[in-house]
């Protein structure tokens, strides 16, 4: 079965956040899965692969910079396009959660223009056959 959308999920511990992420992304024109933590997006990793993750950074358990180092590490060559975004970051903090394993990270509040350049409709541009 063709998929008519590409599929992001969202992970953020806060709902408040996942609910304006996801007015964003279906705006956009992305299919949104929304998970609590990043335990769950292990898990769900087993069954199936999102083209993309918007991934809060600063969680509780498991960390968005810990998940993504485990995701990398896990699908080593994988184009799973992993952005993330946080409220507890200054400009110059960004480069050691890039080398985490980001594509990109956003500084919270996220305005809609920013999350249709981070995660643009087609991906072609960031993840190529």
């Amino acid at each position: 079965m063709m998929q008519l959308h590409p599929v992001v999920w969202v992970v953020d511990d806060e709902e408040v956040n996942r609910i304006l992420a996801r007015a964003y992304l279906e705006r956009l024109g992305w299919e949104v899965e929304e998970f609590a933590n990043g335990h769950d997006v292990m898990r769900s990793l087993k069954q199936a692969r999102p083209h993309a993750l918007l991934l809060d950074v600063r969680m509780p358990g498991l960390s968005g910079d810990e998940l993504v180092r485990q995701i990398r590490a896990q699908f080593p060559g994988e184009a799973i396009r992993v952005v993330g975004y946080t409220a507890h970051c200054m400009e110059e903090a960004l480069q050691p959660i890039l080398d985490a394993g980001f594509d990109q990270v956003l500084i919270k509040p996220v305005s809609f223009q920013q999350m249709a350049n981070a995660l643009p409709v087609t991906l072609d541009a960031h993840n190529s056959p």
